[in-house]
């Protein structure tokens, strides 16, 4: 019996070290590759800034996004570099800054286009793609709190500077950058139809986290409402809802909402790292009670709101911010 116990104990031991020997060898194959890359780095001229980290650290951080992976096992990060010359430093790290945050906007087209599918309710390839090349260029606007992780500079036998960076944002960080510029096409186009118009007043353009939204409807006709909230995660019924049941609503007649004294939208911003978080509030007229059943998605949503005729409904998108 002690026999078989010592056996075991001694195979136990020899996998520990064995293990320990193999994350031991791997860490310092990844450290000869690190000072491999420095050394080479440095033989092609590049130097770092004053102030700034040593081109060990920073290259190593660089190392690091690329190799992240989230809880699903995919990348967690955007990781481009770029390359620019210019007659001094400022104009060539202006030029390869640009360059890559084109590069970081052209890896998000495909969130891109996942949304415009998904969140405006389209299959058309042209619109797609429309919206897509439309939307680079805000997208790479957005991108203004994007920092380098490597930032180098050499002097060229031209007399011209070369700058190189590597830049990376977080993949979820990057979707809500997609869903804002999304959801910015969808406020400024024209409403699907309607016979009829209403008007919101109240809303403010941002809200912090935990404070409420307060706004009024007034409608030129005869009307039920329902109200949606959209952000990057998906959608949330807002009325009616368990404490305020749907009702007709008179023309001309101003209604303020919440409807129930006990009744709060409070805004919630998500665990996202953007500091402001764009969200959509959909306000749906219906000159019938048009009840809005089954899961609360966003697919399920949109779907409901196409089913109603044109001469029933009357429908407009609203924007604002939480932080």
């Amino acid at each position: 019996m002690w026999n078989k116990w010592i056996c075991l104990l001694g195979v136990l031991c020899l996998f520990a070290c064995r293990t320990r020997w193999q994350d031991t060898s791997v860490q310092a194959a990844k450290e000869e590759q690190l000072q491999h890359a420095v050394r080479q780095l440095q033989a092609e001229g590049y130097h770092t800034l004053a102030g700034k980290l040593p081109l060990e650290e920073q290259l190593a951080e660089s190392w690091r996004y690329q190799r992240e992976k989230d809880g699903s096992g995919e990348v967690r990060y955007f990781v481009v570099s770029a390359k620019s010359k210019g007659d001094s430093f400022d104009a060539a790290r202006v030029q390869a800054e640009s360059l890559a945050k084109v590069q970081l906007a052209g890896l998000m087209e495909t969130r891109i286009g996942q949304l415009v599918t998904n969140r405006l309710e389209t299959s058309d390839g042209n619109t797609v793609m429309q919206t897509v090349a439309s939307s680079k260029n805000l997208v790479t606007t957005r991108l203004s709190n994007v920092y380098p992780l490597l930032e180098v500079y050499r002097e060229c036998r031209d007399g011209e500077i070369e700058v190189q960076l590597v830049m990376g944002c977080d993949r979820r960080w990057a979707s809500e950058i997609a869903w804002a510029v999304i959801s910015a096409e969808a406020v400024q186009s024209p409403s699907r139809g309607g016979s009829f118009s209403f008007s919101l007043t109240g809303l403010d353009q941002a809200y912090r986290n935990g404070e409420s939204l307060r706004f009024s409807l007034i409608a030129e006709q005869d009307c039920y409402y329902h109200l949606f909230v959209f952000d990057a995660d998906g959608v949330e019924q807002l009325y009616p809802g368990a404490y305020e049941e749907i009702s007709l609503y008179k023309k001309g007649v101003e209604y303020f909402f919440p409807r129930n004294q006990w009744v709060v939208y409070s805004v919630e911003k998500r665990n996202h790292p953007a500091r402001y978080e764009q969200n959509i509030l959909l306000v749906v007229a219906t000159r019938k009670d048009i009840p809005f059943t089954g899961e609360v998605t966003v697919g399920n949503v949109l779907g409901w709101l196409r089913r109603i005729p044109e001469e029933l409904r009357s429908e407009q998108y609203f924007s604002f911010l939480s932080e």
